[in-house]
Parts: C-alpha cells; structure tokens; sequence
C-alpha cells in the first residue's frame, strides 16, 4: 500500500480568536486547528494557533520548544498548537509524536499535553506519560523539505518579517 504524502505549510492567516493575520499552519491546505476539529470535535481545539516562539510570553519556554523543534532525535514530542489567549505552557498545548526519517517526517500521534509546565521545563521534554493521546487522528506524513516552512513558526526572528 502505497504511503499518503500529508501536504504542509505555513502562511499568514486570521484565526477565529485573532483577527490579524499571523503565521498559520495548513495541512493539505486546511488550518492545522480545523483539521483536527474534524477529527476531535471538541470547542477548545478551533482558534489554537502555532507555537510561535516569538510570541510566547515566557522566554524559558520558548526556548524549550526551539530546542525540541531543532533535536536530532529520532522521535520527540514537540508542542505544535496553543492557546493564543495566554501563549504558554500553562494552557491548552496540542502536541504531535514525531518521527525523523531519511527523507520524511511522521506525525505519528497527536495529543493533549497534561504535563506540569516547570516539570517539562526542568527535564528539557514533553514527557509521553503526560499526554493525553487523542485516538482517532490519523498520522501524518511529511516531505521533509516541505516540513522546513514550520522553521517559520519555531525559530527566533531578530525583525519581523
């Protein structure tokens, strides 16, 4: 069976909780938020917006999602969507389990990150125990040069674009 390539990108677009423009990412050309209200109808999933480390308010954690975003390792758990209203660890964080390949990248899982904030700081990591796996969402696969438009999103900018 052959494998389904997941189209990735990122542009500017308003979300239903902030109506200026910001850096949105599109899975086959739908808001990552929408898509997965498709599949986890819940009302706190429309409006989350990226893990724009330039906005996160906290600059210990802000610089944790960079790393994660940059680590070598085979799979990680990196922090994908938030809360726009606070852009912190300390509200709804959505996360993806992703897996590096030659040349792809898998989202093998998604879920609701539980973890305490300063336990996930101190130990560098979102830790998988902590996580609330949200079943139904299928995995997603990725070029990953495509993928490389997410640096958009996970590194720090000296002026804005």
């Amino acid at each position: 069976m052959k494998e389904i390539i997941n189209k990735i990108s990122v542009e500017n677009q308003n979300s239903k909780y902030l109506k200026d423009a910001h850096p949105t990412i599109l899975i086959d050309d739908k808001p990552l938020d929408q898509f997965f209200g498709e599949y986890y109808p819940n009302d706190f999933i429309p409006g989350l917006i990226p893990m724009i480390v330039d906005w996160m308010n906290l600059d210990e954690e802000s610089k944790l999602v960079e790393y994660v975003y940059d680590s070598t390792d085979k799979t990680k758990i990196l922090p994908i969507l938030m809360c726009p209203d606070d852009c912190d660890f300390s509200c709804t964080i959505i996360v993806a389990e992703v897996e590096t390949t030659n040349n792809q990248i898998k989202w093998n899982r998604i879920g609701i990150d539980r973890n305490n904030p300063k336990e996930v700081i101190d130990k560098k990591k979102f830790l998988e125990i902590g996580i609330e796996w949200i079943d139904n969402v299928p995995i997603m696969i990725f070029n990953k040069e495509e993928y490389m438009s997410l640096e958009k999103i996970y590194k720090y900018r000296s002026q804005s674009e």
